[in-house]
């Protein structure tokens, strides 16, 4: 196999591996883990945050958001306000409920992520971080083509 065809698969192992340490905590809350990230987003976010604009962040497509915003709707994680600004927009606001676990679930991931990057130190970090953000930006250069 050549070594270039190597990346893929091990992006592939190396995405699944994050899932599945994600998903294993978020399920702690009855939550998935895009509706975990989704929910840390929200929290960190020091203005009011629409659905276009996680649409935008996580590249995700109109649909799938919605979707997502339902389910956390429905389980009382977040309530859909009118946007003062844009009437075709609504704002996401997170519930007392949503508030109450959000530090909590970001301490618990921050901690799985550092004992997923132990073997790496702060200049292979910030490296790696550099580094990925370069594929990243490659990879929807190639999509964009």
């Amino acid at each position: 196999m050549k070594e270039s065809c190597r990346f893929g698969a091990l992006f592939k192992q190396i995405s699944l591996a994050f899932e599945g340490n994600l998903q294993d905590e978020a399920a702690k809350y009855d939550l998935t883990s895009s509706q975990a990230r989704m929910l840390i987003y929200l929290d960190k976010a020091d203005h009011a945050v629409n659905q276009r604009e996680l649409e935008l962040y996580y590249h995700l497509s109109n649909p799938t958001v919605t979707g997502l915003m339902k389910r956390m709707e429905g389980k009382g994680f977040i309530t859909r306000e009118p946007n003062d600004e844009d009437g075709r927009s609504k704002n996401i606001i997170l519930t007392a409920k949503a508030k109450e676990i959000s530090g909590e679930l970001l301490s618990n991931l921050q901690n799985r992520e550092k004992c997923i990057l132990q073997g790496l130190n702060e200049e292979e970090q910030q490296v790696l971080r550099n580094l990925l953000g370069r594929v990243l930006n490659g990879l929807m250069i190639c999509k964009e083509e």
